[in-house]
């Protein structure tokens, strides 16, 4: 098996407040117009995720700093 990879700084917030609303990452991916695949490479960091992270943040009212906008 492979090894699994950890979660980036904003992807265990993401997963924080998923938890919080009774949400899973299927969910959002619907609710943002991607796949679970992408949002998992999004939250493990293997993809930048430059239009996901702004809607992800607004769904989650997640106030995202300047290099995460930038990302």
């Amino acid at each position: 098996m492979g090894k699994r990879s950890e979660l980036t700084p904003f992807g265990r917030l993401v997963k924080i407040r998923l938890l919080e609303r009774g949400m899973d990452a299927r969910e959002l991916a619907r609710r943002i117009g991607t796949s679970p695949v992408q949002v998992s490479r999004i939250l493990h960091g293997k993809r930048p995720g430059h239009e996901q992270i702004p809607k992800i943040a607004s769904l989650l009212n997640i106030e995202l700093c300047q290099d995460q906008q930038d990302a």
